[in-house]
């Protein structure tokens, strides 16, 4: 196979790197899909509250009647800066790579151009477990902080950012009983937590459950009654046939509430090694799709063989450069998740541990 993509150019790099299809994962697809790219290194945050105000009866002679434009909130924050980097080395052109069989011998400079489209792509999947895990925060915590480390892993600042005023998170609900308990009501607890976002203009279709209480749903004798009941066997569009970690259990009337009960355990490797689900075991969300969406800043930076500064607009930007007998790929984005309106997402413990 031949190769002649000029690694030294970001332009280059980047188309390259558009030729790999990013892997897709459940939250940013369906609760956090992408907004804007800033065109500067800060992403305008703006949302307001729900709104379930009547349009006014008027006198046809009036012509029309002033009706306020509800409050909402806008703030401008920088975001988290990512940029994952690996090493070329020629220790690293003078093995063979991974699937390289024998008779298919690459020059150094083949194997080069092979190993940076494919570290691109693998560092895209980190962004993008990342931007996951970000989408996981929000929906759990209403808030996010996002811990930024130097060359040698460092850490050196956390930026902290709540979607509220106040000291504790608003979107929370108290579950009285654990739903692995002979008390718990399942049905009473959610339609409590749609109840919420409904009083406030949002919407709610979607109960996103950790494993435990999804395993606890499942076990209680009450849904089981439910879902052998014909009358609740309700034809639906399953959102999660394109996410293997996500399953679609049940839909339910919740008191008036058409809720999708959908189980997720899709997980992460945090920054010790350990196996770590998105969405916290214990927990559930409420909220529904399109609640939210990522935003991008703009990524600044001097490319190979230029003395002046590049301000890229996008989700991803590649970054070639060279130190000594060392030559550096890197892959940058600037994302920040956040809610479309206040409060969209609704979290509470279901199961007691």
């Amino acid at each position: 196979m031949a190769y002649n993509l000029d690694i030294t150019n970001t332009a280059a790099l980047l188309a390259a790197f558009k030729r790999e299809k990013a892997p897709t994962t459940f939250l940013q697809q369906r609760y956090f899909p992408v907004g804007t790219s800033f065109a500067t290194d800060e992403v305008l945050v703006e949302y307001k509250d729900g709104n379930k105000k009547l349009a006014p009866f008027v006198a046809p002679e009036i012509g029309g009647k002033v009706v306020k434009r509800d409050g909402y909130e806008i703030k401008a924050y920088k975001p988290a800066f990512i940029a994952p980097k690996r090493p070329l080395t020629i220790d690293t052109l003078k093995k063979k790579g991974f699937g390289e069989a024998y008779y298919n011998q690459l020059t150094p400079e083949e194997r080069a151009l092979k190993i940076t489209v494919d570290d691109l792509v693998e560092m895209n999947d980190m962004i993008t477990r990342r931007e996951e895990a970000m989408c996981a925060e929000v929906m759990q915590t209403n808030a996010l902080s996002m811990k930024h480390y130097s060359d040698d892993n460092t850490l050196y600042e956390t930026k902290n950012i709540a979607f509220y005023t106040g000291v504790a998170n608003p979107a929370t609900y108290t579950i009285t009983y654990s739903w692995d308990s002979a008390n718990a009501d399942i049905i009473g607890d959610v339609a409590a937590m749609a109840n919420i976002n409904s009083k406030a203009g949002l919407p709610a279709t979607d109960v996103v459950m950790g494993a435990n209480a999804a395993d606890a749903f499942l076990n209680n004798a009450k849904i089981q009654a439910l879902l052998d009941n014909r009358n609740y066997n309700i034809g639906a569009i399953d959102p999660t046939e394109q996410y293997p970690e996500a399953t679609l259990l049940a839909v339910l009337n919740c008191k008036g509430h058409k809720i999708n009960f959908i189980q997720y355990i899709g997980s992460y490797e945090n920054d010790l090694g350990v196996d770590t689900p998105y969405i916290d075991p214990d927990k559930i969300v409420l909220g529904a799709p399109n609640a939210g969406m990522i935003n991008y800043g703009a990524i600044t930076q001097i490319d190979f063989g230029s003395k002046d500064f590049t301000t890229y607009v996008g989700s991803r930007v590649p970054l070639y450069e060279i130190a000594g007998q060392v030559k550096n790929v890197a892959l940058r984005s600037a994302p920040l998740v956040q809610p479309a309106n206040k409060n969209p997402f609704i979290v509470a413990t279901a199961v007691f541990s």
